[in-house]
């Protein structure tokens, strides 16, 4: 047998073996590969030393299909008006770009931050195209928006493995109360469209799951909506809404605040957060274009580019170094990810494990401060632009 015949059957039997060992459980149906699998080893290796110049690439991107939405939820950035970023629409060739350099590395892509991802009517093509890749794909939508049953179709079609449907109340009286504009019938509408497609195709993905956020206007309507999912045909979850300003649950008493574990950022090395115009963000929380850590040129922008520029440029170096080192100049400390309550938690976690605290570990912040972070940062800017103009 000749030496490139032997090679045929070693690379089968590696594939074999590769397909075998399945994905890991967040990416929902992700096919490994060699290099996916060469990837996650390169990740967690330099996470775990706190490497600052990367060789390997993100996991997960997430990137955001549509900066607009046709909801006004009041504790989301863009329902609520923030105007940091202009509502731009990813376009078929920034995204097929990101695709050619990221998507052999890359085990999922999210479409959706900020936005309606629905609002992009490429979204199903997008899609597609990163599931012929073997990438598991997902979005979030308020479903709120016009519908069919042909669109319905081309999204069990699309490979698309997860639907997150966001719902907060079993009438409407009450949902609306959140979602600002929407209408309960038409999602739910919408969402038997989506499991009719998916019986007719034989499909077992997407996955489609109520999101219920709970507040306190909410939260005695989760076992009636649970019902109504389950009626509907689809899985259902509940958890804690947060909400800028004062938590609604401050004592816990209706649902736990999420567990924090006291960890160096995890995101900096596995999520690369980008929107639609190829600014990239440090992490989903982020917002407002201040905080960004560079741009790819995306549609005859300026920018990087490549990803990897970006991703290894100067901003997210610091960021990564923050975690490794708790001493900053007065201009790093100006930088999104030095006060961030993870890295404070972190820092606070190794201060007490170097004295020999015997108390066991508390984190400092609960989820709703740790969000309420963010929102904070538009002070931070805004002093700062009026520094600059009292200088001028």
């Amino acid at each position: 047998m000749g030496a490139r015949a032997i090679a045929g059957d070693l690379a089968v039997v590696g594939r074999g073996f590769v397909g075998r060992l399945g994905a890991p459980a967040e990416f929902e149906r992700a096919t490994p590969s060699v290099r996916r699998l060469i990837n996650l080893w390169r990740v967690t290796w330099e996470w775990k030393r706190y490497r600052t110049s990367l060789r390997s690439y993100p996991l997960r991107l997430c990137i955001e299909a549509s900066g607009a939405c046709n909801l006004a939820c009041p504790h989301c950035f863009t329902g609520a008006g923030e105007v940091s970023r202009p509502r731009a629409t990813l376009s078929l060739a920034f995204f097929r770009r990101l695709l050619a350099e990221l998507g052999n590395h890359l085990w999922q892509i999210e479409f959706h931050n900020w936005g309606e991802p629905l609002l992009n009517k490429n979204l199903p093509t997008m899609i597609a195209e990163a599931s012929a890749r073997g990438l598991s794909t997902t979005f979030c939508t308020n479903f709120s928006v016009p519908f069919d049953a042909a669109q319905a179709e081309r999204l069990v079609r699309s490979g698309l493995k997860v639907m997150g449907v966001s719902v907060d109340g079993a009438r409407q009286t009450t949902y609306e109360q959140y979602r600002v504009h929407g209408n309960l019938d038409l999602v739910l509408r919408n969402c038997r469209l989506m499991v009719d497609a998916k019986r007719r195709l034989g499909s077992e993905t997407p996955r489609i799951i109520w999101g219920y956020h709970t507040f306190a206007h909410n939260w005695n309507e989760i076992d009636a909506a649970r019902r109504m999912a389950n009626d509907v045909g689809v899985e259902f979850h509940f958890s804690r809404g947060r909400v800028f300003g004062r938590d609604w649950d401050p004592d816990e008493r209706v649902i736990p605040h999420e567990h924090v574990w006291p960890i160096p950022c995890y995101t900096l090395y596995h999520t690369a957060v980008v929107y639609a115009d190829g600014s990239m963000a440090p992490c989903r929380g982020s917002f407002y274009r201040e905080d960004d850590m560079g741009r790819i040129a995306a549609d005859g922008g300026s920018g990087a580019a490549t990803f990897r520029e970006v991703w290894n440029g100067e901003r997210f170096r610091l960021a990564r170094r923050l975690f490794a080192h708790y001493e900053a100049s007065p201009e790093e400390q100006q930088h999104i990810c030095y006060g961030c309550p993870a890295r404070i938690d972190y820092h606070h976690f190794i201060g007490g494990l170097i004295l020999g605290t015997k108390e066991p570990w508390q984190p400092r912040f609960t989820s709703n401060e740790r969000y309420n972070y963010f929102w904070n940062r538009r002070l931070v800017h805004r002093a700062s632009d009026a520094d600059h103009h009292v200088q001028k």
